[in-house]
């Protein structure tokens, strides 16, 4: 039976994608971060690039160890969100 979440031939595939991709996004919000320490409003940038990176990765690790396919969906989510958050709090 495949596995229902789009092209991916398997659960254990999926899961480590996505421990992969939430790992690899605490470096990349952290160098984001460090560019966007010099502009106006640093401090929200601060607090949303300090805090979802390091909790998408506990989530992803996470739901690669416990076999959870909804944590890692909100992982995924989570791996995404600081960028339009880090947007709309600049557009402020």
């Amino acid at each position: 039976m495949p596995f229902p979440y789009g092209d991916i031939d398997s659960l254990e595939t999926f899961l480590s994608k996505v421990r992969l991709g939430a790992f690899v996004t605490v470096p990349a919000y952290l160098a984001l971060l460090f560019f966007l320490a010099g502009e106006e409003g640093w401090h929200w940038s601060f607090l949303v690039l300090c805090v979802l990176p390091p909790l998408t990765a506990f989530l992803g690790f996470r739901a690669k160890r416990d076999i959870r396919p909804g944590l890692a969906t909100a992982a995924l989510v989570l791996a995404v969100a600081p960028l339009p958050l880090v947007a709309a709090i600049e557009l402020l």
